[in-house]
C-alpha cells in the first residue's frame, strides 16, 4: 500500500479504502482526535446544561375564535376594507397588547404570582408597581400566543419557573381576553341601542308636532274627516245624489203633464197618467150607462124618459171626469212646479258643494307633503323601534367573538430543559461543530503551508531527495535517473471497473458524481499545474491496451479547464483511438500525423468540444510509423502554435513499448516535456514504477510523477517483468 502525507498531522497513515470514498470523511478521518475532542466537549456541555439550567414551566390555555352569525356579520367587501374581525392574526395581536396585560395583571392574585417570580429570579421587577408598564413589559417577555394549526383556536401560554404562577398567569390572560370581547361587543350594542332609542324619541317628537299642525290647519279650513271620506266630498255627494233623484222627478212629472194635455186633446195617452181611482170608477159608470143607451136605442125612443134619464147620467158622469182630470192636471203641474224648484235650489247647492269641495281638495294638497313626511317618519320610526329591541336582546344574551376551549392546568413536568432532547441536540451539533471544525483546521493548515519550494503532501516520503533537473533550469523538481517516482495522486475506483466498455467522456461523467473523486481530481489537477514548470505534460500508459492515459488525461483537462485555463489535448501516437470514441469525431478528421507530414496546418485538425475552453487533436494508430519520418521543425512549430493555449496535455504510447522510444526521445529532446505515468492501483505497483523509473531515464524524459487509478482495460499485469524487458529490447 502506497503511503499518504496526512497534511493535518506531518505523519504518515494507511488510509482506509472507505476514507478515499469521500472528501468529508476523509477530512474527519485525518482529525479524528479533533473531532472527537469538540463532539465529547459539545455533548458534556449539554449534559451540564440539562442538569444546571433550572427548570422551567409551561401552562398552556385555549380560546377558539368563532365566526361572526351570517345574519348580523358585515358583508366580504366590508371585511376586506375594515378587515376581518375573526382573523387569528388581529387576534394574537390583540392578546399581546399591552391593554389586555394590564387588565390581567389587575385581577384578584395576579400581582402577588408575578412578584413572586421576580423574587425568585432575583429581578428588579420585584419592586415595580402593578400599573407599571416595565412589569407588563417584563410579563409579556414569557407569553406565548399562537393559532393551533389551521384550526381558529388560539393557544396561550405562560412560562416560569413557579407551577402555580404559569398556570394563575396564563388563565390570567385567558380571562382578560374573554371578557374583553364579551365587553366590547356588547358596548358596541348597547352604544348603538342608546342612540337608536334617541332617535326614536325625535322621531316620535317630530311626527306629534306635525300632526298637531295639521290638525290645527284642518280646523281652520273645515277640513273635517267623514265616515268614508271628507265632509266636504261627502257632501257633495248627498247633494249629487238628491239633484238627480229631484232631476228624475220633474222629468216624470213633465211626462205625465204632457200626457194629460194629450187626454185633453183628445189624443191617446198613457193610462199611467190618469191612474187614479176616481177616474177609473167614473169611466166604468160611463162604460155602463153607454152600453143601456145602446141597449135602448133599439126598444126606446129618442124621447124616451128612460132614455133621457140615461143621457142625464152620461152628462153627469162626463161633467165629473172632466172635472176630475182637470184637478189630476191641476196637480201634476204642480208636482212639476215643485219639482222644478227643487232641482234649481238642488243646483245651486251642488254648485256650492264642488266649491266647497274644490277649496278642501286644495287644501288638503297643500298639507299632503306633511302627510307623507309623518307616514314616513312612523315606518321609520316602526323599524327603529324593532332595531332598538333586538340589540337590547343581543347585549343580554351576548356570548362575545371568542369561547373557551380550556384553562390551564398546573403543569407537573418542566417543558424546558428537556434532558434526551437536550443531549441529542448536543451530539447532533457536537457532530456539526466536529466536521466544520476538520473543515477548517484543514483549511487552515493548507493555507499556512508555503506553496514555493515546500514538498507537496502527496508528492514523496520524508526519505526520498528531489534530484535537480538537468535538461532545462525551468523545470520544477523534476525526477531524473533513475529514481523512484513519487506518486502525485491516487482516483478512487468509482464505479469505473462496471462500466469498461463505455467512451472515457461517459466514464469521467459518471465517476464525478462521487464526491471524493471529484475531490481527487482537484487535488491532481492542481499538483500537475503546480509540478508542470509550464511545459506540456504526456500521459503514458505502461503497457498497450490500457485505458488510463487518455482517461487521466481527460480529467486533467476538464479540471484545469473549470480552472479558467484554455487547455489543449493532443493524442500522441495512441494504442486505441479514444479521443475519437468519446468526442464521436469523424474517421477522417485531421490528426498529429497529417501535422508532422506537413499535409495541414495546426489549427485545421483542432476539434472544439462542447467545454468551453477545451480543445482536442486526436490520433490515429499509424501515427507512431509518421513519428520515425517526421520532421522535427513539424513538430516544433504545432507546439509554438499551440503557445496561445494556456496548458498542453498529451496522451502518449505505451511506455513498455518498444515501438515508442523513438515517440518519446523526439519529444523529450525537442519539446522538453514532462512525463506522468499511469500505473494501475494494486498489485505489483512499486516494481511497476522502478521499472518506468528505468525506463524513463534511459530515455531521457523528465517526470512529475505517477498517477495510481483502477484498472479500466485489458488486465496486463500478469505478464512478467522480464517478459516485458524483452519485448522492449526486441
Amino acid at each position: 500500500m502506497i503511503d499518504r502525507r496526512d497534511m493535518a498531522e506531518d505523519r504518515s497513515i494507511e488510509a482506509p479504502a472507505s476514507v478515499e470514498r469521500s472528501g468529508i470523511v476523509a477530512t474527519i478521518w485525518r482529525h479524528r482526535l479533533l473531532a472527537l475532542a469538540i463532539l465529547t466537549t459539545v455533548v458534556l456541555l449539554s449534559v451540564v446544561a440539562a442538569i444546571v439550567i433550572p427548570p422551567r414551566y409551561l401552562a398552556t390555555g385555549s380560546v377558539i375564535v368563532a365566526e361572526d352569525d351570517p345574519a348580523t356579520r358585515t358583508s366580504d367587501v366590508w371585511a376586506q376594507k375594515q378587515g376581518d374581525p375573526a382573523d387569528l392574526e388581529s387576534q394574537i395581536m390583540i392578546v399581546r397588547s399591552s391593554r389586555l396585560l394590564k387588565i390581567a395583571l389587575a385581577q384578584p392574585g395576579v400581582y402577588d404570582e408575578v412578584i413572586a417570580e421576580c423574587r425568585n429570579a432575583g429581578a428588579r421587577c420585584a419592586t415595580l408597581p402593578a400599573d407599571s408598564q416595565l412589569l407588563a413589559d417584563t410579563v409579556a417577555q414569557h407569553y406565548a400566543v399562537a393559532a393551533v394549526g389551521r384550526s381558529r383556536v388560539l393557544s396561550i401560554s405562560y412560562n416560569s419557573a413557579l407551577p402555580a404562577t404559569a398556570m394563575t398567569l396564563a388563565n390570567a390572560l385567558v380571562t382578560a381576553y374573554l371578557d374583553d370581547q364579551r365587553s366590547s361587543q356588547s358596548n358596541s350594542r348597547e352604544v348603538a341601542a342608546k342612540y337608536l332609542w334617541q332617535e326614536i324619541a325625535n322621531l316620535d317628537t317630530e311626527i306629534r308636532d306635525s300632526l298637531a299642525k295639521i290638525e290645527a290647519f284642518r280646523q281652520q279650513n273645515g277640513l273635517v274627516q267623514g265616515s268614508t271620506a271628507a265632509i266636504s266630498s261627502e257632501g257633495l255627494t248627498n247633494v249629487s245624489q238628491q239633484l238627480a233623484g229631484a232631476e228624475q222627478a220633474k222629468a216624470q212629472a213633465q211626462a205625465r203633464l204632457d200626457a194629460i194635455k194629450d187626454t185633453r186633446n183628445g189624443q191617446d195617452a198613457s193610462t199611467m197618467a190618469l191612474e187614479n181611482r176616481t177616474v177609473a170608477d167614473l169611466r166604468q159608470q160611463m162604460a155602463t150607462i153607454g152600453n143601456q143607451l145602446a141597449a135602448s136605442n133599439t126598444v126606446l125612443g129618442p124621447r124616451h124618459p128612460q132614455r133621457r134619464m140615461l143621457e142625464a147620467s152620461m152628462e153627469l158622469l162626463q161633467k165629473q171626469l172632466t172635472g176630475e182630470i182637470d184637478r189630476i192636471s191641476a196637480n201634476a203641474r204642480k208636482d212639476y212646479e215643485t219639482t222644478s224648484s227643487l232641482v234649481t235650489a238642488l243646483k245651486a247647492q251642488t254648485a256650492k258643494a264642488k266649491d266647497n269641495a274644490a277649496d278642501a281638495r286644495s287644501h288638503e294638497a297643500s298639507i299632503e307633503g306633511m302627510v307623507r313626511d309623518v307616514e314616513a317618519k312612523r315606518q321609520l320610526y316602526t323599524q327603529l323601534y324593532q332595531r332598538a329591541s333586538e340589540l337590547e336582546s343581543e347585549r343580554r344574551s351576548l356570548n362575545g367573538g371568542a369561547r373557551l376551549v380550556s384553562m390551564a392546568e398546573m403543569p407537573t413536568t418542566p417543558y424546558f430543559p428537556k434532558k434526551m432532547p437536550m443531549v441529542a441536540a448536543g451530539l447532533a451539533l457536537g457532530l456539526f461543530l466536529a466536521g466544520a471544525g476538520c473543515v477548517f483546521w484543514d483549511r487552515f493548515r493548507a493555507d499556512l503551508r508555503p506553496r514555493g519550494n515546500s514538498i507537496r503532501p502527496f508528492a514523496r516520503t520524508p526519505r526520498e531527495q528531489v534530484p535537480e533537473p538537468v535538461a532545462v533550469a525551468a523545470a520544477p523538481n523534476p525526477v531524473v535517473a533513475a529514481e523512484k517516482l513519487p506518486v502525485i495522486a491516487a482516483l478512487p475506483a468509482s464505479g469505473l471497473a462496471e462500466k469498461p466498455d463505455e467512451t472515457l467522456l461517459t466514464m469521467a461523467w459518471w465517476s464525478m458524481l462521487s464526491a471524493g473523486f471529484r475531490q481527487s481530481v482537484r487535488q491532481m489537477a492542481a499538483d500537475l499545474l503546480e509540478t508542470s514548470g509550464g511545459r506540456p505534460l504526456v500521459f503514458l500508459p505502461l503497457g498497450n491496451g490500457s485505458r488510463n492515459a487518455p482517461f487521466a488525461c481527460l480529467l486533467a483537462g476538464q479540471a484545469l479547464v473549470k480552472g479558467g485555463l484554455r487547455v489543449l489535448m493532443i493524442e500522441c501516437a495512441p494504442s486505441s483511438l479514444e479521443f475519437a470514441a468519446a468526442f464521436e469525431l469523424p474517421a477522417d478528421h485531421p490528426t498529429l500525423g497529417d501535422v508532422l507530414a506537413g499535409k495541414i496546418e495546426p489549427a485545421a485538425c483542432v476539434s472544439r468540444t462542447q467545454t468551453p475552453g477545451l480543445d482536442v487533436i486526436p490520433g490515429r494508430l499509424e501515427d507512431i510509423e509518421r513519428f520515425a519520418t517526421a520532421k522535427r521543425q513539424a513538430l516544433t512549430a504545432m507546439m509554438d502554435w499551440a503557445g496561445q493555449y494556456d496548458f498542453v496535455l498529451l496522451s502518449g504510447p505505451a511506455l513498455f513499448d518498444s515501438r515508442s522510444n523513438h515517440v518519446l526521445a523526439m519529444l523529450a529532446a525537442q519539446l522538453h516535456i514532462r512525463a506522468v505515468v499511469c500505473a494501475d492501483s494494486g498489485g505489483e505497483t512499486d516494481k511497476e514504477l522502478d521499472e518506468a523509473s528505468a525506463v524513463l531515464a534511459e530515455l531521457g524524459l523528465l517526470s512529475v510523477g505517477a498517477l495510481l487509478l483502477p484498472s479500466i482495460g485489458p488486465d496486463r499485469r500478469s505478464a512478467d517483468v522480464p517478459a516485458r524487458l524483452q519485448r522492449r529490447s526486441a
